[in-house]
Parts: C-alpha cells; structure tokens; sequence
C-alpha cells in the first residue's frame, strides 16, 4: 500500500515537468533564415511563418491556422545561378523544448519542381507524413538559429536569421497550407491521389501581380478548379465557379495599409467575376466584417448584366451565403460594377424588427408550419439570414430565420421583416 502514492507521485512530477519543457519551448522566430556555403554563398533558405487567421475546417479538413501557433516552415535549395533546385513545406510541432518534426508536408524535385517554375507546365507535389514513415526534423537552439535534418542533403544543415520576409513567400508554402486546409486526408491515406497543379502567368495583369494564380486537377474528381493565393498569405481564395471561397490566414488581411490601401484600386475596373469575388470580400472585411464572422461563409455568382457599346458596364451580381445545420442561408447579396467598382451591397443578416401587425413566427419557412407566436409593428429580433422554402426549383430566400431575444428561433416571411441597415 505504501508504494501507491510514491508511483502517484512520480507520475504527477513526470507530468508537471513535460508541462514546464513545454511552456518553455523555444519559438522559432517567423522570418527568412540562410543557410551559407564555405564561400559565403547561400545555398538554401528556410522560411517561416506563423499563421493566425481564420480558416474552415469541415468534414476530413484541418484550418489553415496553425494549431497552438505552431509556424509553417519552408525550405529551398539554390545552384550556383540561384535557381531553386528543390523545395519542401511543412508545418512545425514541438518535441521538445528546442528542437520539433514537420510531421507532414509536400516536396518539389526533379521535373514536379521545374514545372511549379514555369507557367502552363503540369506539377504533383510529392507528399510525406508520419502516416508513410516518413517526417523532417528542426532544431532552434538558440534566438538566430536554426537546424533542419533528414529533409535532403541540399536542405539539412545549420541556418542562420537574416531578417524578416520582404518579398512573397515560396509557392510551396502556399501550396502546403492549401493542401493541408482542403486535402488533408491525403497525408495519411496513400490510396488518395494527388492534386496536380498549373501556375499561370499574371505578371502583366495589375490586379493579380502579387498573386498565385493556379489551377487545381485531380484523377478522383470530375472537375478543374482554381487557387488564388496572395503571395504575402494573407489570403487564399479556391473558385469552382460560381463559388467562391475564402481562408484568412492573417489577422492583418483588412488591416494592414501596406497591402490593402495600397492594392485597393488595382481591383476595380474589371468584369472577371474572380477578380470581383476578391474585392468584394476586401470590402466585406473593411466594411461589413460580421457578415464575414463564420468563415465558413462563401460568395456565389447568381446574376450578371452587360451593357451594349463602348461605354457598356458589366455589373456580377453575388450572393453572400453559408451553410449551417444543414440549411443554405443567404447573408447579403452584392452587385459590383467595372465602373469604378462601384458596389451595392444589401446585408441580410443583423438587428431588425416586425413590420406590420399579427405577423407570424413559424416553426419552418412555409405557411404550412406550426405558428410559435404573432408579434406587432416594431417587435425586435435578430435575422440570422434567409431561406429557402421547401421545394422551391430556385433558391429565392424568402424567408428569414429570426432569433428573438428569449432565444426562440423562428422563420418569417421576407414581407414582414423591415430593412436591416446595410454599410
């Protein structure tokens, strides 16, 4: 009996030291890091970079946030005419208080590699993860310092800070956080195929300059889709048109006047309804962010206008929606227009109020359900979005689902709900 509360003992100070090496592993510094030869020459860089945006995480999907705060690191290796040889993405998990793994992530070698450099060729990054046997290892020993081991051997070695990133960040970064975001089962099911990728040439393009704009293949489904990635990471927008949907993944995506007050104008005057998915989302993060708050939210092309002439405007009409307990509700609609990208935007979700007297509460969007309660003029209530009714063929959202403040949820018709002030 005497030996029961010395092996508890025992086991509560194992855990308590595993808690402090925890709490006092070192973080590694986000920014670019070198590594050099005898000659001075860098010979590969590792990138990294700690993601704190929002991102969805539906079913078989991690968030493109990195968990704990853990960064992304990125590696490349260079010739002698500082061409990019090979490169390798991951994410970094702790092992112990200075040193960690990239328990999964993505190459690019051979030919995979020297096709992501050019535009129009096809590429498959190659994927490893602790599900194949395979994972890479990193070490911080101290601020400045950096190790990396069992990536190749023009990738190990020992690296040194040399600053923080100034220009945009290696495709393969890009392309990890996205595969890990929405094809994460792939990393710990070899019998998944991969995602074959084609990088398109926007240099020319003002609106797109400082953007990867790629398109996404692969054997076990029927359709092509488009990534769009900012190349700083503060946004990634995937397009299987007509939808269009977003992961943050820096918490300085409206904020920061480096990138939006100067790139705002550069997304005006143009009819690709891509481009106008873009903008109107920086416009919804600026000016209607809580329409935004679920980022699980999307934004579907339903409509568009064309002029006839030289002075014709083009104007994408969009719906803003999500879906939530297996209902598609409609947040706001949005037309933008070439001219000047001028926007009319009408939120539908926010405090509003009854307009009329004896208006019904119902248990579901038809007139066929139950009746919760009638409410007059001016009753207030929050709508949560619109509907659609039951067996409609077109989704026309005439219906809002309403929360009063009792916390009872109920639906009435579109009539009877006054206005919701709009930015």
């Amino acid at each position: 009996m005497k030996r029961l509360p010395t092996l508890f003992t025992i086991l509560m100070l194992a855990m308590l030291l595993m808690i402090a090496a925890s709490a006092e592993a070192v973080r590694p510094d986000d920014g670019v890091y070198e590594k050099r030869d005898e000659t001075g020459r860098v010979t590969a860089k590792m990138y990294v970079v700690t993601l704190s945006g929002k991102g969805v995480a539906g079913p078989g999907q991690r968030s493109m946030k990195s968990a704990g705060g853990a960064p992304y690191i990125t590696l490349e290796a260079y010739d002698d005419s500082g061409q990019v040889t090979e490169s390798l993405a991951t994410a970094y998990s702790w092992k112990t208080p200075d040193a960690g793994a990239g328990e999964s992530g993505i190459r690019l070698t051979g030919e995979n590699m020297r096709n992501s450099l050019e535009y129009g060729k096809k590429f498959t990054p190659e994927r490893f993860s602790t599900a194949f046997s395979e994972q890479v290892s990193f070490a911080f020993p101290a601020e400045g310092e950096a190790h990396a081991y069992r990536c190749s051997p023009a990738l190990d070695g020992e690296y040194e800070r040399s600053g923080d990133v100034t220009e945009w960040y290696p495709l393969a970064m890009i392309l990890f956080a996205y595969e890990r975001s929405y094809n994460g089962k792939s990393f710990y099911d070899k019998a998944l195929s991969s995602n074959t990728y084609v990088l398109h040439d926007v240099r020319d393009t003002s609106y797109f300059g400082d953007y990867y704009a790629l398109t996404v293949s692969n054997p076990a489904k029927p359709d092509m889709w488009e990534v769009m990635a900012e190349k700083n990471l503060h946004i990634v927008m995937e397009s299987h048109h007509p939808e269009y949907r977003f992961l943050f993944v820096k918490k300085d995506y409206h904020g920061d006047p480096s990138w939006v007050g100067i790139t705002w104008s550069s997304f005006t005057g143009t009819a690709m309804t891509s481009i106008n998915a873009l903008f109107l989302h920086r416009y919804l993060t600026l000016f209607a962010p809580e329409v935004l708050a679920d980022p699980a939210a999307f934004i579907r092309l339903t409509d568009f206008y064309c002029g006839d002439g030289p002075e014709a405007v083009t104007t994408n009409v969009f719906s803003v929606l999500l879906e939530k307990n297996g209902e598609l509700l409609k947040l706001g609609s949005a037309g933008v227009s070439d001219r000047g990208g001028e926007i009319r935007f009408r939120r539908m979700t926010g405090p509003s109020a009854i307009q009329g007297d004896g208006v019904r509460i119902r248990q579901a969007p038809t007139t066929a359900s139950a009746v919760l309660s009638e409410k007059n003029d001016g009753f207030p209530l929050t709508v949560e979005g619109y509907v659609q009714q039951p067996g409609e063929k077109y989704p026309t959202f005439e219906w809002a689902k309403v929360r009063l403040d009792d916390g009872t949820v109920g639906y009435v018709s579109e009539q009877f709900i006054r206005k919701i002030e709009t930015p």
